[in-house]
């Protein structure tokens, strides 16, 4: 019970910091972007490319919500796509409205425990989705930004969160494919942490050493599953790298409904996942205001100055705040509708 109510203070507490930070972002765009312009743009787009860009959103969350469903029913467990689209749209949610996404895993531990999964399948599924995920939205970036390094020259004061996101998140997706499958280096390499420890006379060091051994044996569960089955493996990371596909083409899609026609597809996904890559890591609540100063900076040759402004707040409509306000209320929705059967069986 205590672990419901900090969960949902937290939410509470990070909704409204978030709401805060919204409201100064806006200040600002609104500042120098003309709300009328922006409209009579918006107006003036073909509605049909701003359609698929929706849709383009949606699959991004299908696409978790089917890794989650592979994942769970291979350990064992069958639950229905409402449910694990719940656990998808609930891990977006938080995860939006908290600092480096840090809400996200929790409520999904949450959902799934709430509903009775075993809490190893649930860690299991989890660790699964976010190394394919990682993986997919690291190798991508790191790709685009070795075969387009022209389109990232001249972006002047972003260039060091552009080097620092690609390195962070590459630093993060060795240690999920260390834990996962080479056990023996981690254990060297938590020996060589506890050896660090007791140098500087940390008081908590078994406490803190605990912890790490058991997301290591958690990590180790995982790993068997997946060597086991390798072609299971490789159709959830396909579907990673479909779902981050889908979510970098809404830019383009923005770009052809203000009819423009010079850029490739593969223009865009290239820009866009070195985008994601760079703010995906940072300590704000749904990357808000740096995604939107990035954006800015990556994309202004492609849209020219007169567009730029309402092509970014078009595109972060579509792909962060409009689903950011979909998901909290289709997870209410979801969550009220299980209680009152849970109450009427």
């Amino acid at each position: 019970m205590k672990d419901k109510d900090n969960i949902l203070k937290k939410s509470i507490i990070s909704a409204l910091i978030f709401v805060l930070f919204v409201a100064i972002v806006f200040y600002f765009i609104f500042r120098e972007n003309s709300y009328r312009e922006i409209y009579k743009i918006f107006q003036s787009s073909k509605k049909f490319y701003l359609l698929i860009a929706i849709f383009c959103m949606a699959m991004f969350s299908i696409c978790e919500s089917l890794n989650l469903k592979r994942t769970l029913k291979l350990l064992g467990t069958k639950v229905k796509f409402k449910d694990t689209y719940k656990y998808a749209l609930g891990g977006f949610f938080t995860a939006s409205i908290t600092p480096s996404a840090s809400g996200g895993d929790p409520m999904q531990i949450f959902l799934m425990t709430k509903d009775k999964i075993p809490v190893s399948h649930t860690l299991i599924a989890l660790l699964v989705k976010l190394l394919c995920f990682q993986f997919g939205e690291v190798s991508i970036g790191l790709i685009s930004f070795i075969l387009f390094p022209d389109m990232f020259k001249g972006i002047g004061n972003i260039k060091f969160l552009v080097y620092l996101g690609l390195f962070l998140n590459s630093l993060v997706m060795i240690i999920y494919i260390l834990l996962l499958f080479f056990r023996g280096i981690v254990d060297y390499l938590i020996k060589l942490f506890s050896k660090l420890l007791d140098k500087i006379h940390y008081k908590k060091k078994e406490e803190l050493l605990a912890k790490i051994n058991k997301q290591v044996i958690e990590y180790s569960e995982a790993s068997k599953i997946l060597k086991k089955n390798k072609l299971f493996f490789i159709s959830v990371l396909l579907t990673a790298y479909l779902q981050l596909l889908f979510y970098y083409a809404i830019p383009y899609m923005v770009y052809l409904a203000f009819g423009l026609n010079n850029a490739s597809l593969i223009t865009f996904i290239a820009i866009q996942s070195v985008l994601f890559l760079s703010v995906s890591a940072l300590p704000f609540p749904g990357a808000v205001g740096v995604s939107e100063g990035t954006f800015m900076y990556l994309y202004k040759n492609l849209f020219g100055e007169l567009l730029l402004g309402s092509a970014m707040v078009i595109t972060r409509f579509i792909n962060f705040y409009i689903f950011v306000l979909y998901s909290g209320v289709m997870l209410l929705i979801l969550i009220f509708k299980d209680n009152f059967k849970r109450k009427n069986v």
